[in-house]
């Protein structure tokens, strides 16, 4: 197997590819997606996978479809999140980038403009424990609502794609709409139940691994966040 990473968009967010056996599989394109073709250039990409339906791993979503003719596939707990999101920048003018929102604002709003064109939400429902098969591997989907309510990881061998759920040092966000501290303590639960050496790659900034986030578990049931 062959995991690259391709950083995209305002937010940073890791668009991962995976390639095994002559076969792609391409998890959260958030944007630009002239960078993420070029990256997949001469690949036999299979499918779309979305961690989550936030704007920032999704934006590519309408322009790789029509390079591709692939499906995109998610959670059907996911559901309700895209529409959020649009509702979201309908009323406000701009996404929301949680922590980061006021920062981004006040540098270059129109770095939370959307863009023309958007995803219209269409996606194949993948369930937990499902396996998607990427040439002679098999990729394991988890279910891991909490940040959102379908948010999902990828298992493949001993490489975790965590998306928003796990990070170096906690949690993903909670406090939004469609989001709850509680249930993702819960996802974070079973993600670390997996062996210690198990990479975590998350779905923004460095990796990490289950045996050195494991420890810190307590600690951040204790902060809440």
């Amino acid at each position: 197997m062959t995991l690259r990473r391709v950083v995209v968009g305002v937010l940073e967010t890791n668009c991962w590819i995976v390639d095994a056996g002559g076969q792609t599989l391409v998890v959260d394109p958030g944007d630009q997606p002239d960078r993420i073709l070029a990256a997949t250039e001469g690949l036999d990409v299979t499918a779309i996978l979305l961690t989550h339906a936030h704007f920032d791993h999704v934006l590519a979503v309408p322009a790789l479809v029509d390079a591709w003719a692939v499906p995109v596939l998610a959670h059907p707990a996911e559901a309700p999140v895209w529409p959020h999101e649009l509702a979201t920048v309908r009323r406000d003018g701009h996404w929301d980038a949680g922590t980061a929102t006021a920062d981004v604002l006040a540098v270059d709003p129109s770095r939370l403009a959307a863009p023309d064109r958007l995803w219209d939400g269409a996606f194949t429902p993948v369930a937990d424990l499902e396996d998607i098969p990427i040439g002679p591997l098999t990729a394991r989907v988890l279910h891991t609502p909490g940040h959102t309510p379908g948010g999902i990881g990828l298992l493949v061998g001993d490489h975790l794609l965590s998306g928003d759920t796990l990070f170096p040092g906690g949690p993903g966000l909670t406090g939004p709409p469609l989001s709850d501290f509680p249930t993702i303590i819960g996802s974070v639960r079973r993600l670390l139940a997996l062996p210690g050496e198990t990479l975590i790659h998350p779905g923004h900034g460095p990796g990490t691994t289950v045996a050195i986030e494991r420890p810190r578990l307590d600690e951040w049931v204790r902060r809440g966040w």
